[in-house]
């Protein structure tokens, strides 16, 4: 079935015209951005500042499936001429949050404490990011191409494990802090996190392929050390030729990659900066 008139779901609320954004369901199996987003408009809160709250891809959400055509966070800015669905529709998306305060709310199989994913070329991004009570932030420049967060101002979060009770919970709680953050809710003195670090990915990590008996043995965010085993199955055990932090690994998150290999940048906003700007360089 083409879908060639459908266009992302969008409501607007606050006054003038919207300067943030929050975008759920660009994956349509991850369905707890909009039930979080569905809690805050339900409880009647006011907005001081224009917002627009968006669905991404309503026929994949329908259908329940990642997407229909292509990975819709993988094909960034999109074409409005393009056959594939996903394309036209990263398109409009970027068109509607041309110029807003973005974020944009995902889930994982990976861990179950959110994580902050954003591109080294849009400082605001960073920003925002430090402001949030999230206690890891990801440049994935180096590996991710053509994601959401390259086309501006966009702030990815994966709020938790896919459909989870606890990561709706956590997604309302991380939009309303954003919207606090940017003055558009008053609900009280900003959240932030007690301690926020910095990474970045660098590589992906492959599963062997024909085995599907592996086993992670690697915990995101703790430093693999080098010869030390990652995963195992019957066929062997896989040893890490170098240190990395593991980000985003579990077994069926991904069908080719257990996720990614990353690295520590260090501990501050400024530590971020110097090393995304030297790696601009």
């Amino acid at each position: 079935m083409k879908f060639h008139n459908v266009s992302p779901d969008i409501a607007e609320f606050g006054p003038g015209d919207p300067e943030l954004a929050v975008v759920c369901n660009v994956h349509g199996d991850e369905p707890t951005g909009a039930r979080a987003v569905r809690r805050i408009i339900e409880s009647s809160p006011t907005f001081e500042r224009g917002v627009k709250f968006v669905v991404a891809n309503p026929p994949a959400s329908i259908a329940h499936r990642r997407f229909l055509d292509a990975d819709m966070n993988r094909v960034f800015p999109g074409d409005q001429n393009a056959d594939d669905l996903e394309r036209r529709l990263a398109a409009q998306l970027v068109e509607e949050t041309a110029g807003l305060v973005t974020l944009a709310i995902h889930t994982t199989h990976a861990t179950p404490e959110p994580i902050a994913f954003i591109s080294e070329g849009h400082p605001r991004s960073l920003e925002v990011a430090s402001q949030l009570p999230i206690a890891s932030v990801v440049n994935e420049t180096p590996v991710v191409e053509s994601s959401f967060s390259s086309t501006g101002p966009v702030v990815s979060i994966e709020a938790g494990r896919v459909e989870t009770p606890n990561a709706i919970g956590k997604a309302e709680m991380l939009i309303r802090a954003f919207l606090n953050n940017e003055d558009a809710l008053s609900e009280g003195a900003p959240m932030y996190a007690p301690d926020t670090t910095y990474f970045e990915i660098y590589d992906e990590v492959e599963k062997p392929s024909g085995d599907e008996s592996y086993e992670l043995l690697a915990r995101n965010f703790e430093r693999v050390q080098a010869d030390e085993a990652y995963a195992r199955s019957t066929d062997g055990t896989l040893l890490a030729d170098d240190p990395f932090v593991p980000i985003l690994m579990s077994q069926s998150g991904y069908s080719s990659i257990f996720g990614y290999r990353g690295r520590k940048i260090g501990e501050t906003v400024d530590d971020a900066k110097t090393a995304w700007t030297d790696s601009g360089e």
